[in-house]
Parts: structure tokens; C-alpha cells; sequence
């Protein structure tokens, strides 16, 4: 199969991560993988020191060249399936397509929790022209089953992982001694957006940290939202 991923974020995170994942995870299977991207977005250079195959297409802003230009390359590289990442590139790759004679399958992928608009435009992108959709986490699955009324059957929730091979845990109590002395300690290493949990985080560390013995908890401030 042909399957290509189309992104118009220029930012760097766990989205963006996670599509060259599934991409080297997808390869690895045998099909083909495109990753489609603005070569200003990070995510385009990234694919492309992977080895994997991509397409710079301007898809950072809805337009109609965007649509023009995308529809262009389909035709000229059918697919079997598109898979969208973002709100931008969701529009675009739902336009394109359906001017298609025989358009890839869409796949929507939704990775935050920001609520939907609930007007026709955006039900018809997500149920008329999307074939399927996948969630980031059973939370989300739920909410817009709960709050957008979309079909239970046509969405799934497939949490994103760690590579096992990369991220091996190794032994515990060295390494507490090694950083801290043996004194107990936890770190949060991530990219937290404004939706993503600031308070559950603190309240989390916070239990952590309750009872006897002394123990180093951090929490950092950056971009615009206050830990």
C-alpha cells in the first residue's frame, strides 16, 4: 500500500513524532510511506533525515494553491490512504479528494482535546469525507462521541507507545543513587501544551512526594503557561 501522511504544523512534539513513527513502523511492514509537509516544518526535515520519502507542499494555511497543489500530486502519485494530522491539512486533503476520480481513503488522527465546531462544514469533514478516525486516547474517542455525536464505529483509540528497543529502563536504585544520592526523586520530561494536564501533573508529584524521607521534585516554566 501507498499511505501518506500530510502535516501543517510547523512545530516539533509528540504529534509530529509520532507520524515519523508510524511512518518507519509502517515501511518496516513493507508499504510505502510519503510523509507530506511544508519543507519549513520541522517534521519535513525530520522525515527526510529518516530516509523517508516526502513531498513539500505548501499545506501551512488553507488556500486554494494548497488544494490545487495537493490534488496535483495525488493524481500524479495515487495513494491508497491519506492519513491527516492536522486541522489545516485536514481541509485541504477533504478538498483535494473530493475532486478525485478515485481518492485515497481518509484517516483522520486527533491528537488534542480541543473542542470541535459543531456546524454541518465540520461534521461533513469528519463524517462525510474522513473514511475513519483515530484518537490519540480513549478520552478523546469518548469526546467526540459525547460532544460531536460522531459514530462510535467510525472512530478508534490507539494510545501512542515507546519504542521498548529505545527507551529500556535500567536498574532503579543505581540510578537514584547515581543522581540523587538515593534520596527519591521524579521527573517529568515533556512537552506540555495548555491542555495538557498541568494540574493533574502538580497533583500527581505532589502525592509522589507526601510522607517521610527527603525528596527533589522540579517542575519548569516555559512558553506561556505557569507549572
Amino acid at each position: 500500500m501507498h499511505i501518506v501522511h500530510t502535516e501543517s504544523s510547523q512545530g516539533w512534539g509528540g504529534q509530529e513524532i509520532r507520524i515519523l513513527s508510524e511512518s518507519e513502523g509502517l515501511r518496516a511492514r513493507g508499504h510505502r510511506v510519503t510523509v507530506i509537509a511544508p519543507a519549513s516544518a520541522r517534521v519535513h526535515q525530520e522525515a527526510r533525515r529518516r530516509g523517508i520519502e516526502t513531498a513539500d507542499l505548501p499545506l501551512a494555511r488553507k488556500s486554494l494553491r494548497g488544494v490545487v497543489a495537493l490534488r496535483r500530486w495525488l493524481a500524479a502519485h495515487p495513494a491508497d490512504v491519506i492519513n491527516t494530522h492536522s486541522s489545516t491539512d485536514s481541509w485541504i486533503v477533504a478538498v483535494a479528494c473530493s475532486t478525485l476520480r478515485a481518492p485515497p481513503a481518509i484517516v483522520r488522527t486527533r491528537h488534542v482535546s480541543v473542542p470541535i465546531a459543531k456546524n454541518a462544514a465540520t461534521r461533513w469533514l469528519y463524517t462525510g469525507a474522513t473514511r475513519h478516525i483515530v484518537t490519540t486516547g480513549e478520552t478523546l474517542r469518548r469526546q467526540l462521541i459525547d460532544e460531536n455525536r460522531f459514530p462510535p464505529e467510525r472512530l478508534t483509540s490507539v494510545p501512542t507507545g515507546i519504542d521498548a528497543r529505545r527507551f529500556a529502563p535500567g536498574d532503579r536504585a543505581a540510578a537514584r543513587v547515581a543522581a540523587y544520592g538515593g534520596r527519591r526523586a521524579a521527573a517529568l520530561l515533556s512537552g506540555m501544551l495548555q491542555r495538557d494536564g498541568h494540574g493533574e501533573a502538580g497533583a500527581a508529584a505532589g502525592r509522589t512526594f507526601a510522607g517521610p524521607g527527603r525528596a527533589r521534585n522540579r517542575m519548569v516554566h516555559c512558553r506561556r503557561y505557569r507549572a
